[in-house]
């Protein structure tokens, strides 16, 4: 009991420092623009809100299916990544000289990833509380209420189920990063040597290039194989290349996103090297980017077999796979330490892009264009001044 709150004060503590270590003027940037595009936003979705008021009022299947599965999934991602952030602190390698037990470090993180998620549903009751008062939906307390039990239901569960795993984290603690075990050739081997080498292996915490099967790894890649077989299917039935395109798009950019870890960038044994920002970037970007295309190839040769005369489709999607799968390096180089929130971060900035390019034209790409290179700016300073 008296650990309970370490990987809180932990978290805390690690807040502080990042807010201490950025410069007044860059700490008056994100508060106030960040409050001003805040606003803009939440504007923009009230009116939008209220003229499909209507619509959204007598639409009953998004009212009993659509947002109690999204409050749900919304939970379980939640869930998974707060109990991975509690855990990875709970066992941190500098924890280790403390005589915590299994049972007490597990403790220690599930308090904080409870902890935390009770405000984040308190913020997705309130939410949902008020989209239903601005549509003139009855019962707002009352929806607000229930999306907060879904989505602590969600979050509850997939937590819960991520904490009992704990114990491969002490076996994962255990083993040599150093050496290839029993002498057996890496599988990242003729992938992730380039100079430098094991690089992308150093990110992904692997063990000289060995990859180790996981529930998480044996899913991911069924999932994924799954929706490419199914949008395959669809465009060579139709003989229409766009479901197999989009979804070559779409699945490619999210592996990238799934697999691509930029915190070597803060290492001082990496910045101390002789090694430049831009080589760095790029070599780390090399396998999930290798991992991306090797997925996008599948479903886009199906959408050129299924419309041979569409063969423009998959070429542009396979052009903005690249430059969508950069823009994403980007922020995460720049949120190296966070893949979570670089994730979100460029999901909004495509999303905000996308909402307002239907108004004002494709010169908003012009704006998004702008604030990654601001990015790249700004991530390479980090990483050659600290």
């Amino acid at each position: 009991m008296l650990h309970d709150r370490l990987v809180l004060t932990l978290l805390w503590r690690e807040l502080l420092a990042g807010l201490r270590s950025m410069r007044r003027r860059d700490l008056a940037w994100i508060g106030l623009g960040g409050s001003a595009l805040f606003a803009y936003a939440m504007a923009d979705i009230v009116v939008a809100l209220q003229a499909g008021a209507a619509t959204l009022r007598q639409a009953q299947p998004l009212w009993t299916f659509g947002l109690p599965g999204a409050l749900l999934g919304l939970g379980g991602l939640a869930g998974n990544a707060l109990a991975r952030l509690c855990l990875s602190r709970a066992f941190a390698p500098f924890l280790k000289a403390l005589p915590l037990s299994l049972v007490e470090r597990r403790r220690m993180a599930t308090v904080a990833a409870y902890a935390l998620g009770i405000p984040i549903a308190l913020i997705v009751a309130a939410t949902m509380g008020l989209g239903c008062f601005v549509i003139g939906k009855p019962l707002a307390l009352v929806w607000g209420l229930g999306a907060a039990i879904l989505f602590g239901a969600g979050f509850w569960a997939t937590a819960l189920l991520r904490l009992r795993n704990a114990r491969c984290l002490v076996h994962f603690d255990n083993c040599d990063l150093a050496r290839e075990p029993g002498g057996r050739q890496s599988l990242l081997g003729p992938f992730d040597r380039a100079a430098p080498a094991w690089l992308s292996s150093w990110a992904w915490g692997l063990p000289a290039g060995q990859v180790t099967l996981s529930w998480r790894l044996v899913g991911a890649a069924m999932l994924f194989g799954f929706v490419a077989a199914v949008a395959a299917s669809i465009s060579l039935a139709r003989h229409d290349a766009v479901p197999a395109a989009m979804v070559a798009l779409t699945g490619g950019v999210l592996v990238f996103m799934a697999s691509a870890r930029f915190h070597p960038l803060g290492s001082p044994v990496l910045r101390t090297a002789p090694l430049g920002f831009a080589k760095a970037w790029l070599r780390l970007a090399r396998l999930p980017l290798q991992l991306s295309v090797a997925y996008f190839l599948l479903p886009a040769g199906a959408a050129l077999a299924a419309e041979p005369s569409a063969w423009a489709m998959p070429l542009a999607s396979g052009f903005w796979l690249m430059v969508l799968n950069g823009a994403y390096a980007v922020f995460a180089a720049y949120f190296m330490t966070a893949p979570f929130v670089a994730a979100l971060s460029f999901l909004g900035a495509i999303a905000y892009t996308s909402y307002e390019s239907l108004e004002y034209g494709r010169t908003v790409v012009i704006g998004f264009a702008a604030l990654v290179l601001f990015l790249w700016y700004r991530a390479q300073r980090r990483y050659r001044h600290g």
